[in-house]
């Protein structure tokens, strides 16, 4: 049975024009939880609380490309592969599903596999620099990382639901943060806690590891984004450019500038070579969910809400004025899959779907979605779900 989404775009997408640097897109029916560009910057990608992922094209016509309707929940966190191929995604329903993604086809994402080797809602996603592993945290406090090779799942169980995770370029040490704490713990990849990191003084809601691997950045409920030396464990700045929570911050690939987003309705962008705010836009009357910032330097998107208000939901495109930087990819991975003698054990994980050598025929649909649905996101936009045999 194959299920194909169809997107009639009447006007421009989901599109209020505020500013000639400055435009809305309310692809949403519910709060967005993530947004991130795909890694050639051709693509913005948003997901949230009406169970969907919306793929949308980062070009004048802003189409949406495509809207994924794969999951029992929310969908909280979104990661790519550094070589634009993959993308996985994790939310309400505990499973993580990576997709095969095509810049260049009309649909452009294909389910390709589904892991269950979480047992509650992930709250976040990490794709390993490598690429040859992928990570998930959970509510109940486990942090995963999996193993594409050899398909085997090693865990990390802390006491608490994980708020916020990092990875160190080299993938030999993980950074992760718990709700209701304020301290961030650095464990190795044997799950053991080599050292933490204490100054924050509410719960941290996201971190993120510098390129050169030296620093630790994090963003809190205490209004604070906070950098850190790793080597010492010491905090060596404190930026305290928001009134109200830091819901998320975000890097560009080459850690020259850094983003962030509240509940203030501020979006910050910083320069940080000079640890300096070099810009800020105020969204008054908004809430500020998530925030990314385009690989080329030259946009920001800011998921955003009306305070008290839930439908429709989209984010906001802010041009930087930045010269763009030239995008330069990493060759294609593919996961070369080393046999396994062993039996089973009780980390083993639950895989459906296959790797596509290339365009997939069929992509693969949880039972519980409903046979024909008809969405009307916008006035402009219409998502229309057609059952053939």
């Amino acid at each position: 049975m194959r299920y194909t989404i169809i997107a009639f775009l009447l006007l421009s997408v989901g599109s209020i024009a505020q500013t000639d640097s400055i435009s809305y897109f309310d692809n949403h029916t519910n709060d967005i939880r993530t947004i991130t560009y795909s890694p050639d910057a051709k693509f913005i990608v948003s997901a949230g609380w009406d169970e969907t992922i919306v793929i949308q094209r980062n070009d004048s016509a802003s189409e949406v490309a495509q809207v994924l309707m794969d999951y029992r929940g929310a969908v909280n966190s979104i990661a790519f592969s550094r070589d634009g191929t993959y993308m996985i995604a994790g939310g309400q329903d505990g499973e993580l599903k990576k997709y095969a993604f095509y810049s260049d086809y009309f649909e452009v994402a294909y389910l390709d596999t589904t892991l269950s080797i979480n047992n509650s809602a992930i709250t976040k996603v990490l794709y390993g620099p490598g690429m040859r592993s992928i990570y998930s945290a959970d509510k109940r406090g486990k942090f995963v990382a999996y193993d594409l090779a050899k398909d085997k799942a090693t865990p990390i169980n802390t006491s608490n639901a994980v708020t916020a995770a990092a990875i160190s370029m080299d993938q030999m040490s993980i950074f992760l943060a718990s709700e209701g704490g304020s301290i961030i713990s650095q464990y190795d990849i044997f799950g053991k806690v080599k050292k933490t990191f204490t100054g924050h003084t509410n719960d941290i809601t996201d971190l993120i590891m510098t390129v050169d691997r030296s620093y630790l950045i994090s963003s809190s409920k205490d209004k604070t984004i906070r950098i850190w030396n790793i080597a010492t464990g010491e905090e060596e700045i404190k930026l305290e450019d928001h009134t109200w929570a830091i819901t998320d911050i975000d890097m560009d690939p080459f850690g020259t500038y850094l983003v962030s987003g509240g509940l203030d309705g501020l979006v910050n962008l910083y320069d940080l070579k000079t640890r300096k705010l070099i810009r800020t836009q105020d969204f008054s009357g908004y809430k500020v969910n998530a925030v990314a910032i385009s690989p080329d330097y030259t946009s920001i998107v800011a998921a955003a809400q009306k305070t008290g208000a839930s439908n429709p939901a989209g984010f906001f495109k802010i041009k930087t004025y930045i010269p763009a930087r030239k995008i330069i990819l990493p060759p294609p991975y593919t996961v070369q899959k080393k046999k396994e003698t062993k039996k089973p054990t009780k980390n083993s994980t639950t895989v459906t779907g296959s790797t596509p050598t290339k365009m997939p025929l069929q992509q693969t649909i949880p039972a519980a979605k409903t046979n024909s649905k008809v969405i009307q996101k916008t006035d402009q936009v219409e998502i229309r779900i057609e059952n053939k045999q």
